[in-house]
């Protein structure tokens, strides 16, 4: 594996994740709290949860997606439909929402509810390096 390579994984990792946290921010605000400002004053952020971000493959989180929405949890999914209309925001929602899930390309998924139906669901996974 090259250093390039290496940092573009790296790279879409941390952006799915931030759509998915961004995400949930706007559609569960118990997520966060007001942020927290350390002694010298730097503002840290105020997230009342843990987030982890798990391995997968695709096929892993379409499975993932069918139980969660079985279950009493809130599940965010992102595409790669998502990332190729990054700046399309009108044609990504009409590609979205014409589609099957299993027809987009599933590329991240956020589970959101109960500590122990998240755990449940999630055991399968492995946490992302």
């Amino acid at each position: 594996m090259t250093d390039e390579w290496t940092n573009n994984i790296v790279n879409s990792v941390a952006n799915v994740s931030a759509i998915i946290a961004g995400q949930f921010g706007r559609d569960v605000p118990a997520l966060y709290t007001d942020a927290i400002i350390d002694s010298t004053g730097t503002q840290h952020a105020g997230i009342s949860v843990n987030i982890v971000i798990l391995d997968g493959n695709s096929g892993q989180l379409l499975r993932l997606i069918e139980e969660a929405l079985k279950s009493n949890v809130v599940c965010i999914a992102f595409s790669t439909t998502g990332q190729m209309l990054s700046n399309n925001y009108t044609e990504y929602h009409q590609k979205i929402s014409s589609s099957k899930t299993e027809n987009t390309e599933i590329i991240g998924v956020g589970i959101y509810g109960d500590d122990e139906a998240v755990k449940l669901l999630t055991k399968k996974f492995s946490l992302t390096k």
